[in-house]
């Protein structure tokens, strides 16, 4: 995966070097409504937008990804808790039987308690 990574960057970095490279001359940047001006290589100001289109694009992403990772958090909770109550539950189940076996298990001196008779004999 940290190839990947290289592979990938590398040659964006590069590109964005030679093209920083080759637009060094100036534009004058101003918003219509505003008396503001200001003086910038042509590298930076494609590359300043390129970066706002980049973070806009990632907001947007993360926005509407919202209801999928509401629901994803709800259903790790949903399954916190059953696993939660699945120990317990377990717990209680070999705690009765572990009274059922006390209680059936023949005491010394005492004589042997028959069975209950089936449904089948009556």
């Amino acid at each position: 995966m940290r190839y990947l990574t290289w592979i990938i960057t590398l040659p964006i970095a590069l590109a964005a070097v030679l093209f920083a490279v080759s637009n060094r001359g100036e534009v004058t940047l101003s918003l219509w409504p505003l008396p503001f001006t200001v003086e910038a290589p042509v590298y930076l100001a494609t590359l300043i937008a390129l970066l706002v289109g980049f973070l806009a694009g990632g907001v947007i992403t993360w926005m509407s990804q919202g209801r999928h990772r509401r629901r994803a958090r709800a259903q790790s909770d949903r399954a916190y808790t059953l696993e939660r109550e699945l120990k317990e539950a377990q717990a209680r189940a070999a705690a009765a039987e572990k009274r059922i076996a006390e209680l059936t298990r023949p005491v010394a001196g005492q004589p042997r308690v028959p069975a209950l008779p089936s449904s089948e004999a009556a």
